[in-house]
Order: structure tokens, then C-alpha cells, then sequence
């Protein structure tokens, strides 16, 4: 009853009169709109987690957009305009494989602007971070059951694809609240609950230093920090967050050749002192994840996205796209 409820309100929202509405309230003043994307896969794959994108979706999502916005860089975005066209930008976070695989044809086949922001600890090692480690540790089929002991029991499946989801995600809140020194290791004994399933999916995992290094040669591609380690900033050290952002900075500019000018904070956590923090080290802007447009009185420091992921249907997606 709660899902045919739940459909019939995307229903309702999303009729032409009622969605006239909410767009008119919602692009008053001609806002920017920044989306948060994490990665790619194939449609046909059996991966259940948020963060991975069907590139079917993504198109779809790319045609849907170009009919009322146009697709622009972060760069152009910030910069003054005056077209009354809408203002779109496209970001990815993280530096996961597909976006080599998957997004950069695409780029380059559409044309299309992208920002992708990149912890670089896993580009540097090749290891995956323990938050994809564990999202590739919890597809198998069947029944898995979890415990770390102080912290919580899962029980993940038998169900697949958003009610799995609705599963994998308590645990990976879960880490995040522990500290940050503990996680690979909490991810590790997951994994060593679990096995590491691969059947059906390509594990998340980052990509290659030549592989980013194809993708930041593209023109269409701006390459900005998400730190060395993806900590979460405002749990550690003002003086251990300033570190990671200039380690991640200092590698990117030299592996890239671009001017790393952008930021985005790891899951979105800021705080005032981050903000003057990447204010003095230089970065134009920073970005959080709040779903709501750019207003005008907005701080370069902490600007607005609105996350977009894999069990965000069209309908989802077009309220998404008004701030709801």
C-alpha cells in the first residue's frame, strides 16, 4: 500500500498544471542548478547501490535535461550571464571506474561538460575505498547476516535492487559514524563476513592513474579535489583536513596538468572554519550536498547539489530537478 501511495503522489506532483507550478516557484531568478552523480554502470548489471548510475538513466536523464537547460562547466556556471536559458552543471564524485568506462565516451560522443572530483588514496594505491568495498561485499544472493560487535547486526537480502538498498545503507551510516581510522578495518571484517561476491557486476572500484589521466585530457572534463582520503572533514582536525586537501590538490595538479580549483566536501559534512579553510588554500568553489538550487547570497565556499542516483526515475528525477 505504501509504494502504490508513494507512486500515485510522483503521479500527482509530476502532472503538467501541479509541475507548472512547482517549476515557476522553483526557477524564480533563474538559478543554477548543480547535480551530484557518483558513478556508471550498464543497465544489465545486478548492482544494487545507490551511487551506480544505469547508463541508459544517465542519457535518458541528459536528453531530458537539454530540453529546458543548457549543460554547462563548472566555470561557465559561476560566471555571469545573459542568457535566459537555465543553467545546469553535472558533477561526479569519487573516481570510480566507470567513470572511465562509461562516462568519458559519453562525453565526448554528447559534447558534454562535466566536473569530476577525485580522492586520489585510491588512485595513488588501487585500493577501493572501504564504503565501495563493502556496497561489492553486500550483492550476493540470498541472505547475508552482519555484526561488528558495539556497532550493530545486519541483515542484508533476500531482496534486490532499492529494497536492498534500504538494507546496505544503515550500515554504511553506521561506519561513517565510527572513527575514521577504524573504518577499513570495520570493512574488512564485513568482508570477511560476506566473501566477495563479483557474479553479475563489475566491482566498484577506482580507476586507474592513466586512466584518469585519459579522462582529464579531455577538454570537456574539469578535474577537482574530493581529498586524499575522503574523510569526513568536519571529524577530524581543521589541521589534518587542510593536509588531505592539499595532498589531493598537489597529486591531481601533478598527475592532471589542470589547475585544481574546485572542491567538493566528502558526503557533504562543512563547517564554517572548513569553508575560510578552502577559501585560503585558493579553490573557487566547494560544494555540498543539499537538494536545492543555487540561490544568489550562496557562499562560493558551500554551494548546493542535488543528488542523483540509480533508483531515481524519471519522475523522481524531474522533481528533483525543482528542489523537491
Amino acid at each position: 500500500m505504501k509504494a502504490v501511495l508513494k507512486r500515485g503522489a510522483l503521479w500527482a506532483l509530476t502532472t503538467p498544471p501541479v509541475y507548472g507550478l512547482l517549476r515557476r516557484r522553483a526557477f524564480h531568478g533563474n538559478p543554477v542548478t548543480i547535480l551530484c552523480y557518483h558513478t556508471l554502470r550498464p543497465a544489465r548489471e545486478q548492482l544494487d547501490a545507490w551511487t551506480a548510475l544505469s547508463v541508459d538513466a544517465f542519457r535518458a536523464q541528459i536528453d531530458l535535461l537539454r530540453q529546458d537547460y543548457d549543460i554547462v562547466s563548472l566555470d561557465d556556471a559561476l560566471a555571469p550571464t545573459t542568457s535566459d536559458r537555465r543553467r545546469v552543471v553535472l558533477t561526479f564524485d569519487d573516481g570510480e571506474l566507470g567513470l572511465y568506462e562509461h562516462l568519458l565516451p559519453i562525453v565526448r560522443a554528447e559534447a558534454l561538460p562535466v566536473t569530476v572530483y577525485v580522492a586520489t588514496k585510491q588512485i595513488e594505491t588501487g585500493r577501493a575505498f572501504w564504503f565501495d568495498r563493502v556496497m561489492n561485499a553486500l550483492q550476493s544472493a540470498g541472505t547475508t547476516k552482519i555484526k561488528l560487535d558495539g556497532i550493530g547486526s545486519w541483515q542484508i537480502g533476500p531482496d534486490r535492487s532499492k529494497l536492498r538498498w534500504a538494507q546496505i545503507g544503515p550500515v554504511l551510516e553506521a561506519l561513517k559514524a565510527v572513527n575514521t581510522r577504524d573504518r577499513d578495518a570495520l570493512a574488512d571484517k564485513i568482508i570477511a563476513q560476506t566473501g566477495q561476491e563479483t557474479k553479475g557486476f563489475t566491482p566498484l572500484q577506482p580507476m586507474s592513474l592513466p586512466q584518469l589521466q585519459e579522462l582529464s585530457a579531455e577538454p570537456l572534463v574539469t578535474i577537482g579535489s574530493h581529498t586524499h582520503s575522503h574523510e569526513l572533514l568536519d571529524q577530524i582536525s581543521l589541521d589534518d583536513a587542510g593536509a588531505s586537501v592539499a595532498r589531493s590538490r598537489d597529486l591531481l595538479q601533478g598527475w592532471t596538468g589542470q589547475e585544481i580549483r574546485h572542491f567538493a566536501y566528502p558526503n557533504g559534512n562543512y563547517t564554517p572554519d572548513l569553508m575560510k579553510m578552502l577559501y585560503d588554500l585558493g579553490f573557487v568553489s566547494a560544494t555540498i550536498l543539499e537538494d536545492r538550487h543555487m540561490a544568489p547570497d550562496d557562499p562560493q565556499q558551500a554551494l548546493p547539489r542535488i543528488g542523483i542516483g540509480r533508483y531515481d526515475g524519471t519522475a523522481r528525477f524531474r522533481l528533483r530537478m525543482v528542489g523537491m
